[in-house]
This record gives structure tokens, sequence and C-alpha cells, in this order.
């Protein structure tokens, strides 16, 4: 009481990737996800990040124009919110209150516009209605013919941040977790227990707003290390929530100490990974972070070694690929190539190099004759092999000792993702009880 809040310094970074889904990839079904952070640059605060995940089912079959639009809406609300100035602690209850009694509805009210727009601009034809009845789904042309923004049915997820606090929004399935600086993941929204299976609430629902879950979070003290965005798809790929939940404090961990160049490039593998071995469905996958967590640049190796001219260039050492000790020694580790995803261990094992005491089987027993006259010859090229055999192995192989294969790049530990023949893409159903077909 009566002291002046110390508001976090410091530089965030965002960034993200969408994947289609192995599902869709085989149907040939777009992405039905949209993904989208303002500042451009990713670099703030403030920073917005907003994700959007259109249904799978027939009936919304224009859910990738929803998600899109979804996104574009909730970006530029927040940015409005962002308009009265740097955020004061005096006026956080008020920019608190209205967050939460004017963007649920504004964020339905501008995408029910945007909609209507794209309708009156590109109508749903009479095919796309009979396009529905074959695909088996009955009831869907007339719940389109009476309502068609459920053709656009997306969830939304989105997270503002700035220097003095940090606002949470959600509004159907997807998952929004945050990890402390120790590794401990939380959700910062409380699970809905209507959102079972495939079921969940939408902005296409008449009353969406009333579905919109908001949490601000005032930055007093400690902020999160990292802040993750993802749609159903991933979770989704995982046995179970405990295995999905230990994403993030790997992917925290990897941050730390790999950097972010490392997650920058290999993100979308991951996803495209964890769709193929999971649930099939597109993938997206958002990160808002401070860069206080990333590695310190490491200093100029000229400013702390010799000059290049006094290097032994018989053993050269590449700092980036130095590693701690470890308990088996490393010319008999598998190399990245051998070894599979989800951890599975490689029959393949690298060819070892024979101790120094032993000598390879009598090469000079297998000279190749040579002709008359040439004994002189021979005579020499016994006793070089027979040198030869005296030194050891490893040194006729300086490739395989003095140049360590490259390290394939971190992952996080996916392990636990459902390996099936044939993943399915959820349906992801709108729920009976919020609306009427």
């Amino acid at each position: 009481m009566g002291t002046t809040p110390q508001w976090p310094t410091g530089v965030w970074r965002v960034l993200g990737r969408t994947v289609q889904g192995a599902a869709h990839v085989r149907a040939g079904v777009p992405n039905q996800d949209a993904i989208q952070w303002f500042p451009d640059s990713g670099v703030g605060p403030p920073l917005i990040l907003s994700v959007s995940d259109g249904h799978g089912s027939p009936r919304n079959f224009r859910s990738d124009v929803g998600a899109r639009f979804a996104v574009e809406v909730t970006t530029g609300l927040m940015r409005e919110l962002l308009s009265a100035g740097p955020p004061d602690p005096a006026r956080l209850t008020a920019i608190k209150r209205t967050a939460e009694e004017r963007l649920p509805g504004e964020i339905t009210r501008r995408w029910r516009e945007a909609v209507a727009r794209h309708l009156k601009d590109h109508p749903i034809t009479p095919e796309d209605l009979e396009a529905l009845e074959k695909r088996r789904d009955p009831k869907a042309r007339r719940a389109i013919e009476k309502d068609p923004h459920i053709a656009y049915g997306a969830t939304l997820l989105s997270v503002l941040v700035t220097s003095g606090f940090i606002l949470y929004l959600q509004l159907g399935d997807g998952d929004i977790l945050t990890v402390a600086e120790n590794g401990e993941v939380t959700r910062p929204m409380p699970h809905d227990p209507r959102l079972m299976a495939n079921e969940t609430t939408s902005l296409c629902m008449t009353d969406a707003w009333r579905e919109v879950q908001i949490k601000f979070q005032a930055l007093y003290g400690p902020h999160p290390a990292l802040i993750l965005l993802s749609s159903d798809g991933y979770a989704n790929s995982f046995v179970n929530d405990a295995a999905f939940i230990k994403v993030g404090s790997d992917i925290l961990d990897i941050l730390r100490t790999d950097g972010l160049e490392v997650v920058e490039q290999n993100l979308e593998t991951w996803l495209t990974e964890a769709s193929k071995a999971g649930s099939g469905d597109d993938i997206t996958l958002g990160l808002a972070f401070p860069t206080e967590i990333l590695p310190s640049p490491k200093s100029a190796p000229s400013a702390v070694t010799p000059k290049p001219r006094r290097r032994k260039a018989a053993s050269p050492r590449t700092p980036e690929i130095v590693r701690p000790p470890e308990k088996e020694p490393p010319t008999l580790e598998k190399t990245p190539e051998t070894v599979k995803p989800h951890g599975e261990e490689s029959p393949g094992v690298p060819e070892q190099v024979l101790p120094a005491t032993e000598k390879p089987a009598e090469p000079t027993v297998a000279v190749k004759p040579q002709a008359e006259g040439a004994a002189g010859a021979q005579e020499v090229q016994v006793e070089v092999s027979q040198g030869e055999a005296e030194k050891p192995s490893s040194a006729a192989t300086p490739s395989e000792v003095e140049k360590p294969a490259p390290e394939a790049p971190p992952r996080p530990k996916l392990e636990l993702i459902k390996n099936e023949e044939s993943p399915r893409e959820p349906s992801k159903k709108l729920p009976n009880i919020f609306y009427a077909d």
C-alpha cells in the first residue's frame, strides 16, 4: 500500500508457425488455422499474438476465411486498447474493466460484419449446399440456410503483452500456457468442462460474446518466462494432457540453451512431425517471451585465442559443438542421422576404431605380386605397410576422430506423441446446447 509498482523492463519477442495437417494434405483441404502478431517485427512490448482454428466439420467449409477474420479483428481491437498510451498504475482497473466489458462484444460484432461483407462478395451457391448433402451431413444445408455465419466458424486465442500488464483472451478450444522461470507450466484460463471430445464454442454462435474468457494480469512482480498459444491440433497429438504440458518447459529449455535461431529454424518441422504422428489436424503455435531468457552472445574468438599461425592444424576445435563430458566415449555415440524421431534407438552403430595395441592382420601378405626385376619395389612396399601397422588405426581415419559430426538441432521431447497409422482430424462440432440445427 502506498508504494509505486516497479514494472518489468526489457525486450519481448514473438514468433510462431502454422502448418497444414497431415489429414488435410491427404484430403486436399487447405490449412484452416490462422496466426497474426503485432508489430510485424515481433519485437516489443507492446506485443499482440492471436491464433484462430477454423472448424473441420463439413458445414464449416469457409472456416479458413473465418479464422483469418478472427485474428485480424482481434489484433486490431487489442491495438485500439493500447491507443490510450503506456500503462499507468492508476488506470489498470479501468483498462481491465474496459477489456472485460467491451472486448467480447466488439470482437464478435466485428467478426460477423467481416463475414457479412465476404458473403456479399462471395455468396453461398446452390452448388455449395448440394456438396454438403453429398458429404453426409443432412442437417448442414438447413443450418447454413438459417445462418450462413456457421460456414465460417472458428475459435480464438489472443494475448496482449505490455510493460505493465498481460491480457489473455480465449473463445473455444485450444490452449494458452504460461511457463514460469522455474519451468512450472500453468493455464491462465479455467478449463471449460463443456468442451469435451470434438465439441467447442465458436465465433459463429449467435451469442458468442458470452463465451469469451478474459484474464487480466498486472505485472507488479514476476512475469512469465514463456507464453504459448496453440490450436487444439497440437494438444490432440499427445497421449494425455501431462505429455502436452511438458512441451512448454521443453521449449523454454531449448530457448535458454540453444537460442532463438534454433527454435525459428525448427519450429515448423516440429509441428509437422507432431501432426503426422498424432492428430493429423492443422497445428498452429505462437510463442511470446522476454529476451532475457535467451543465452548471452558468445564473445568473439579472436579476442581470446592465439594468432591463427600458432594454431595446431592437426586438431581443430569448434566451440559451438563442444559439449560437457558424457558417460560414454564420444567416438561410440550415434551420429544425428541415425537417431530416429521420438527418442527411438537406431540399430546402426558407428564403425569402431581399433585399439592402439592391435595390428591389422598382416596387410603385407595381401600385396599383389610384382613383375620380375621389381623385388626392390616389393620390399619397399612391405616396409611401408609394416610401419603403418605399428601406428594406431585411428590415425588412418582422421576424419572420424578429429572432425566430429554436427549435432542434430534440438527439439521438444515428443516421445509421447501418438503414432497412429491413420490419424484422424477432429470434426470440431459445435455442441447442440448452443444452437439449434
